[in-house]
C-alpha cells in the first residue's frame, strides 16, 4: 500500500515527493483489483490524495441493510454531492431482522428518504436501483423522483409483499431499461398469489406492457419467489428481447397449457428460449418447466455458461456439457433418493466447470462418506465450491480439511454443515482448513442445527435440547511469498433461538489469528512458556513433546517403584529380627525356670 504525506509546506520537499506520487488511474486500477471492500476502505484512509482518487471505487456500490442505515446514509448523500456523484448502484433493504416497527412504517420512512435524495439530483450517476423490502415502497412517487433525478438509471428492481402496486404506479413508466428484477415475498403468496401476475390484472398488464413494448433492449430479467404454490407468469413467453443475457425465474409457473399440443408443436416457453440465443445465464425452478419438455429444446439454440435448476432439468440438457462453467442446484437433494455417485457421473461430463453450488439432505451420518471424493473425481477444475449438508452431521473438520485438498484449483469455499458431535469450534476448524489449504483466498464455514425428531407424543410446545444454534464465519487467508499461511482474519456470528417464542440472541466478533508455527521468528517464546506452548501445540512437534513427557513419566514411575521394592526386603529382615528376639528370650527364660524346678525334685528323689 502507498503511504503518502502532503502536509509539508516546503516547495523543495513537495517537488521531491512528487516523484513518488502514483497517478490516479493506477490507484483506481489497484482499488478495483481488491476483492474486499474493507481493503478498499483501508487504502482510501492512507491519505487524502488516495481517497480523492479511489472514492469512485469505494462508493460505486452502496448497500443499506436497515432503516437506520437508509436514513443516515441517504441524508449524508444529500449533503455531500462529491460522494453522491460516485454512486452507481444503490440497494435498499430497510427491513432488518432487529427492526421492531411494522413493515409498512419502515417502508414509509425508507421510501421517503430515497425520494428526497433522488429529488435533489445528487445521484446523477446512478445506473441501478434495487428495493428489497418485505413490502413495496410506500410512496409510489419515489419511482418518479428516481426517473427524473437519475437520468442514467437503466436497471430497477422491486419487491412485492402484502400490498400491490397501483395500476397507475410510476414504477411502470420507465423506458428502455436494460434490467428488471421482481421479488415476490411471503406476504404476496399468502394474499395475492393469483392476482398480481394474472394477465387480467391491471398492474400486471402495465408491467408487461412496459417490459415488452417499451424496453426492447432488456438484458436481464429476474422474477424470484419461494413458495410451494407457484404463481403464473405466462405472459413472459410473449416477450422478445434480442439482447437478453440473463433470465432467472423462481417458484413461478410459465408453461401450463390445458389440453394436448399438436404433433410437432413445441411448448411456448421452449419457443421463447429458442428465440433468445444470446442467453448466457438461465435459472429455473422445479415449477417453471418439466424436464421432459426441456428435452425438446434444439441442441444448438442455447450456449449457456451458467445454469441453475434441478438435477433432472440439467440431465435434459446434455449438449451443454462443453459450455457450462457454473452450475447451481436450487433444491436440496435427498441422499435416500439421489446418490452422490449419480450426481458425480452427471457432472463428470462438464469439463469446463469451475463453479458449483450443491446441497444434500442427509438421511444418516454415514451418507457423506464418499460424497466429497465423488465431487473431487468428477470436478477437478473447480475454483469455487458451495457445499451444504443438512439434517444430519456429516464431515469432521479434520478429515474434511485433508480431503478438500483434492481440488488443486479451489480458491473460494462455502461450507454449511451440521456440527459433528465433539468436533472443533468454528475458529479452530477454520484455522485447520486454512493450514491444510493455503491456496484458499476466501472461505466461509457455517454450523446449522440438526433436524430433531418430535420427542413428546402430546401437544406441548416443542423444546429442542439443545436449543437451535447457528454459527457462521467468513474468513480471509493471508500467505507469505512461499505460499505458507501467515494469518487468518475472521468474522463470526452466533445466533441462538430460544423456545416458546422468547426471542433470538445473537453476538458477533472479529479477530485475527496467527497461523505460523510457534517456532517461527516473532512467535517464539522463551522459558517455561515456550515448553508449555509446545506441549499443547496441535502439531507433529507437539505430539513428540507429549510423547517425551509421557515416556519420562513412565520412567519416573518405574524408578520410584524399583527404589520402593529395594527398600522393602531390608525392612522385612529388621521386622523379622525384632519378632524373633522376644521369642528366643522367652525360650531361655522357660529353660532356666524348668531347671530351677527340676533340681529340688532330683534331690528329693535321691
Amino acid at each position: 500500500m502507498f503511504w503518502l504525506d502532503f502536509t509539508t509546506s516546503s516547495p523543495r520537499h513537495s517537488a521531491e515527493r512528487s516523484h513518488f506520487t502514483p497517478p490516479g488511474d493506477l490507484l483506481i486500477e489497484i482499488a478495483s483489483a481488491l476483492e474486499s471492500r474493507a481493503d478498499v476502505l483501508n487504502l482510501s484512509l492512507t491519505s487524502r490524495y488516495v481517497y480523492s482518487n479511489i472514492a469512485a471505487v469505494l462508493y460505486e456500490t452502496v448497500t443499506l441493510n436497515s432503516l437506520e442505515q437508509c436514513t443516515r446514509t441517504l441524508t449524508m448523500l444529500q449533503r455531500r454531492p462529491d460522494i453522491a456523484r460516485h454512486v452507481r448502484e444503490l440497494v435498499i433493504r430497510p427491513h432488518s431482522n432487529n427492526e421492531v416497527r411494522h413493515g409498512v412504517a419502515v417502508s414509509l420512512l425508507a421510501s421517503a428518504a430515497v425520494r428526497e435524495t433522488a429529488a435533489t439530483q445528487r445521484l446523477d450517476a446512478l445506473t441501478k436501483f434495487i428495493w428489497d423490502g418485505d413490502e413495496k415502497p410506500y410512496h409510489e412517487d419515489m419511482w418518479f423522483a428516481l426517473r427524473m433525478g437519475c437520468p442514467q438509471l437503466r436497471y430497477i428492481g422491486t419487491s412485492v409483499g402484502r400490498y400491490l402496486p397501483m395500476h397507475n404506479s410510476h414504477l411502470f413508466d420507465f423506458v428502455d431499461l436494460i434490467g428488471f428484477s421482481l421479488t415476490l415475498k411471503h406476504g404476496f403468496y399468502e394474499t395475492h398469489m393469483d392476482m398480481f401476475l394474472d394477465e387480467d390484472n391491471a398492474s400486471s398488464r402495465q408491467m408487461w406492457d412496459m417490459l415488452i413494448q417499451r424496453c426492447p433492449n432488456l438484458e436481464e430479467l429476474i422474477i424470484e419467489g419461494v413458495s410451494t404454490l407457484p404463481t403464473d407468469v405466462h405472459a413472459l413467453v410473449e416477450g422478445r428481447w434480442p439482447k437478453l443475457r440473463k433470465l432467472a425465474l423462481g417458484d413461478v409457473s410459465i408453461d401450463w397449457i390445458p389440453g394436448l399440443l399438436a404433433q410437432g408443436e413445441k411448448r411456448p416457453f421452449i419457443t421463447f428460449l429458442e428465440a433468445h440465443p444470446t442467453l448466457d445465464s438461465l435459472s429455473l425452478s422445479r415449477y417453471t418447466i418439466q424436464p421432459a419438455h426441456l428435452a425438446t429444446l434444439d441442441p444448438g439454440s442455447l450456449q449457456l455458461s451458467s445454469f441453475s435448476g434441478t438435477l433432472q432439468q440439467l440431465q435434459a440438457l446434455p449438449y451443454l456439457q462443453s459450455h457450462l462453467k457454473s452450475v447451481t442446484f436450487r433444491d436440496s437433494m435427498q441422499t435416500r433418493e439421489t446418490s452422490a455417485q449419480a450426481v458425480a457421473s452427471l457432472l463428470q461430463g462438464f469439463s469446463h466447470l469451475t463453479d458449483l453450488k450443491i446441497s444434500f439432505n442427509l438421511h444418516s451420518m454415514y451418507d457423506s462418506g464418499n460424497l466429497l471424493r465423488s465431487l473431487i473425481s468428477s470436478c477437478p477444475h473447480l475454483r469455487k465450491l458451495e457445499l451444504t449438508c443438512g439434517n444430519k452431521p456429516s464431515f469432521q473438520l479434520d478429515s474434511f480439511s485433508k480431503t478438500v485438498r483434492g481440488f488443486p484449483k479451489l480458491r473460494t469455499l462455502h461450507l454449511t454443515i451440521v456440527k459433528y458431535p465433539g468436533d472443533e469450534a468454528l475458529s479452530a476448524g477454520a484455522a485447520r482448513i486454512a493450514k491444510a489449504n493455503p491456496r484458499l483466498t476466501k472461505f466461509s464455514l457455517t454450523f446449522i442445527p440438526p433436524a430433531y425428531p418430535l420427542p413428546l407424543p402430546f401437544s406441548l410446545p416443542y423444546l429442542p435440547i439443545p436449543f437451535p444454534t447457528r454459527a457462521s464465519g467468513s474468513f480471509e487467508l493471508t500467505c507469505d511469498h512461499h505460499g505458507l499461511p501467515l494469518s487468518l482474519i475472521g468474522f463470526e456470528h452466533f445466533r441462538l433461538t430460544w423456545p416458546w417464542g422468547l426471542g433470538v440472541s445473537s453476538r458477533s466478533r472479529r479477530y485475527e489469528r496467527d497461523l505460523r508455527p510457534l517456532s517461527a521468528p516473532g512467535r517464539r517464546k522463551s522459558g517455561w512458556r515456550s515448553v508449555l506452548g509446545l506441549v499443547f501445540e496441535r502439531s507433529s512437534a507437539g505430539e513428540e513433546m507429549r510423547m517425551i513427557i509421557f515416556c519420562g513419566l513412565l520412567v519416573s514411575l518405574a524408578v520410584w517403584g524399583f527404589a520402593s521394592n529395594r527398600a522393602k526386603p531390608e525392612e522385612v529382615v529388621r521386622a523379622a529380627k525384632a519378632v524373633r528376639r522376644p521369642a528366643v528370650q522367652g525360650v531361655v527364660r522357660f529353660s532356666r525356670a524348668s531347671l530351677a524346678v527340676a533340681a529340688p525334685l532330683a534331690t528329693v528323689t535321691a
